[in-house]
């Protein structure tokens, strides 16, 4: 019907004379095709009546005979969307992600700036845009907490990090080995590996020399006593060397009275003293050339027609007069009791002098006799032995400190606390690693200098206030064998390390070096002992180097020399006054 409709259509139009009125009435009252509306109501803009059929005239974003058809824009080019396309009925809007805000062109996004908006966003810790977002950054060693809003320090000791001892600081972690195992810290500064040798030095000793400085306590290395059936007189011949000032060579007399010599050396040439009990004399004799130059001197003592005489290179030097025989009689024979290197009884002395005598003595011939019984004793015994060749300086040989009772104050008299520290030292290490100057408070090591490795080539040497690192003299080739000078100087408000025209720096801001200094000087009004090669056993953790120094050192304290031999307490294998020289096979 519908295909045949419009053909008849035309015909309704022909010529009037052709006209059938029941036809065009039919045509005219052809009801309108938009009523009711065919369309969807959503998705139309308008309806056209056709006579007989309609269209829809959809709005943008539709489509279909009936506008019925949603136009999925997004799925072409996302709509021309940066981010996100959202379809809508009949259209589509374009969103940003989280963070941030469309751009007038309703298309594009543009980022925003939390930080900026927001100055308390991250609370304490510090803010960082980022695209799309933010971030709240801590220093390294610090978490941040999103309840607190705060920075948290990470206890990086909890994850067994270190291998030897760990410590928790403040934004970091500290590692420690145990010097006294030999053990340093790696330059991973997390593990640790063993000390090693550095310059290498002559250590050779000789079997037919005989060292006097064996005992601090100044107790003799040997103790003789001579018995003859008729009266004798005393003598002995010996070859002798040293660095030293001051010592005791031998006594020889009766330990029962007080008839005695003592021969020793004061202020580099020989001192006698004597005591005769029956003539009740006594006194002190100090003569001939200064002895303290390293070289070999043969000495000898004799005792003739009640005189003592003393002789160097065979030539007299002193003669004292001695009336009674230094051997004793008892019922049987006559007897003389000697010690060497030390004193018989030091309550004997007519002047006090300092037993303790870093020096070398060979080819002693003591009563014309030859003593088979001390050269078997000091063969199989290195310590009683001497070094084969030595040089000026007190050497350490990586055991074992010496200890001083040294007073910083600079102006005692008005007690104000004011104190310096000012250490001069020449050194030439023979291990990488080791403490060299340290001052104890009871039981903590407040301040320390020490040499530490952590390059093949090069070593630091770092001051240490408790155990923070608060000076450094970094890329030193203290392994060469030369002498390196190093001085350090520490009041409250300063600190000055250097050597050889390299000055130390610190690692540490000024306000935190600042701390340190004023804990040091909480230390400096009590009483402390100062350390020489070495630490006491305290903690590993107490600071970074606890190994004991080896090698040579010449120390000065507040221009004052140090001498080893007057220490309140000196380990029995330091030398106070001699030191091996570089080992030229090397």
């Amino acid at each position: 019907m519908l295909l045949s409709f419009p053909y008849r259509r035309v015909h309704r139009f022909g010529p009037i004379s052709h006209r059938n009125p029941d036809l065009v009435t039919c045509v005219h009252n052809i009801p309108d095709q938009c009523s009711p509306l065919p369309c969807n109501p959503v998705g139309y803009d308008r309806c056209e009546d056709q006579k007989g059929t309609f269209k829809c005239i959809c709005k943008p974003g539709w489509e279909g005979a009936f506008c019925h058809e949603d136009i999925i824009e997004c799925e072409i080019n996302n709509g021309g969307c940066e981010h996100i396309c959202s379809n809508t009925e009949g259209s589509y809007e374009c969103v940003c992600k989280k963070g941030f805000n469309m751009k007038q062109d309703r298309r594009h996004c543009e980022d925003i700036d939390e930080c900026a908006l927001d100055s308390e966003i991250c609370g304490s810790a510090a803010c960082e845009n980022a695209l799309g977002s933010y971030k709240c950054t801590c220093d390294p060693g610090y978490k941040y907490d999103f309840s607190t809003k705060s920075c948290e320090d990470v206890d990086e000791c909890e994850e067994d990090i270190c291998a030897g001892d760990c410590v928790n600081t403040r934004g970091g972690y500290a590692c420690f080995c145990d010097g006294k195992q030999d053990l340093k810290l790696a330059p991973d500064l997390r593990t640790c590996t063993f000390i090693m040798p550095c310059a290498s030095l002559n250590t050779w000793k000789n079997e037919g020399s005989l060292y006097l400085g064996r005992f601090f306590k100044g107790t003799p290395v040997m103790r003789f006593n001579f018995k003859r059936k008729q009266q004798t007189s005393f003598s002995v011949e010996f070859d002798f060397r040293t660095f030293d000032t001051e010592g005791t060579i031998f006594q020889a007399g009766h330990q029962q009275n007080s008839t005695w010599i003592m021969l020793g050396l004061h202020n580099g040439k020989l001192q006698v003293q004597y005591s005769n009990s029956n003539e009740a004399t006594a006194g002190v004799t100090t003569g001939g050339p200064l002895l303290n130059n390293g070289n070999w001197h043969t000495i000898s003592v004799e005792e003739s027609r009640n005189s003592l005489i003393v002789k160097v290179a065979r030539e007299a030097v002193m003669h004292i007069n001695i009336p009674t025989s230094l051997f004793q009689k008892t019922q049987r024979s006559f007897q003389i009791d000697i010690a060497v290197g030390g004193l018989l009884n030091d309550r004997q002395l007519v002047k006090t002098i300092n037993p303790r005598l870093d020096a070398c003595m060979r080819g002693w011939n003591w009563m014309n006799g030859e003593d088979t019984i001390t050269s078997e004793t000091i063969k199989h015994d290195e310590r009683l032995q001497c070094f084969s060749d030595v040089e000026r300086g007190s050497y350490f040989p990586g055991y074992g400190f010496a200890t001083f009772d040294i007073k910083y104050a600079t102006k005692p008299s008005k007690d104000d606390g004011s104190w310096a520290i000012n250490v001069d030292l020449s050194i030439r290490p023979s291990l990488d690693t080791g403490v060299l100057f340290a001052i104890v408070s009871g039981s903590n090591v407040s301040l320390s200098l020490a040499i530490t490795d952590l390059d093949a080539d090069t070593q630091d040497i770092i001051l240490v206030i408790e155990n923070v690192i608060v000076y450094k003299l970094e890329g030193l080739a203290l392994c060469t064998g030369d002498k390196w000078p190093v001085q350090l100087i520490v009041t409250r408000s300063r600190i000055i390390l250097e050597s050889s025209g390299v000055v130390g720096e610190s690692p540490l801001e000024r306000s935190e070096l600042a701390e340190r200094l004023s804990k040091l000087d909480q230390y400096m009004q009590g009483s402390g002992l100062t350390y020489l090669g070495g630490v006491p056993d305290v903690p590993t953790t107490s600071l970074p180097v606890t190994a004991f120094y080896s090698g040579c050192m010449e120390v000065r304290i507040n221009n004052h020399h140090i001498d080893m031999d007057e220490a309140l307490y000196k380990h029995n294998d330091i030398r106070s006054h001699s030191c091996p020289p570089m080992d030229e096979r090397d």
